[in-house]
């Protein structure tokens, strides 16, 4: 794998990129398992000694656009939200709260979720060894930073933790039925309703009180 080991050409990095771009526009329309490296590499104009070369296989050739697509959802993210550090965490949470949610109910992630549940029970455990090496690729990490610079001893020292809780409740349970089922994407009014509920279940938890025996 020569070309992995020393910088590409422009020619051979236009040649991956649209590697990338037809195998993503692929896995969209008919599955990972039904899109085969052939077809893959006809529309691209490329051979399959491009595919070793730049991804060793099919699997790590769709786990490359996988980081290519956090990569950007992050940065889409970071972008939107301008400079965070100087708002208040509330207009932190919901400003974070309206990127991730309207990403996450976009019909591309849906799809790709899907694919990425069918990797779920690989034998080998690519797709967790995927999730450990790309975690700092993850959207959630824009959070994580910000917790982690917070002068509140608690935030900062759970940064990580508090992150991760908030983005699960932000996508969940909505986009595992997205996934599983044919639930359709939520409105915008819908998201703001759901990020709205979730910054306050988050910020003061659930109001205590009797309950009716």
């Amino acid at each position: 794998m020569q070309e992995q080991n020393k910088p590409l050409t422009k020619k051979n990095l236009a040649r991956r990129e649209k590697i990338k771009a037809i195998a993503l526009q692929l896995f969209l329309q008919k599955g990972y398992d039904e899109t085969s490296l052939s077809e893959i590499i006809k529309q691209a104009n490329g051979s399959f000694s491009n595919i070793y070369d730049f991804f060793t296989n099919k699997e790590g050739l769709f786990f490359e656009i996988l980081s290519d697509l956090c990569k950007e959802h992050a940065e889409l993210i970071s972008f939107k939200m301008g400079d965070i550090y100087s708002n208040e965490l509330e207009d932190v949470l919901r400003s974070f709260g309206m990127v991730f949610v309207e990403i996450f109910n976009q019909t591309q992630v849906i799809s790709i979720g899907k694919i990425i549940f069918s990797r779920v029970y690989d034998s080998k455990q690519r797709l967790a060894k995927w999730l450990d090496d790309d975690d700092k690729m993850f959207a959630r990490n824009v959070l994580n930073d910000y917790f982690s610079k917070s002068t509140n001893n608690f935030i900062a020292n759970n940064a990580k933790k508090l992150s991760e809780i908030f983005c699960t409740m932000l996508i969940q349970p909505f986009h595992n039925l997205h996934i599983l089922t044919d639930l359709a994407p939520m409105n915008k009014a819908e998201q703001e309703e759901h990020v709205d509920f979730v910054v306050r279940l988050f910020l003061n938890g659930i109001p205590t009180g009797n309950f009716e025996k």
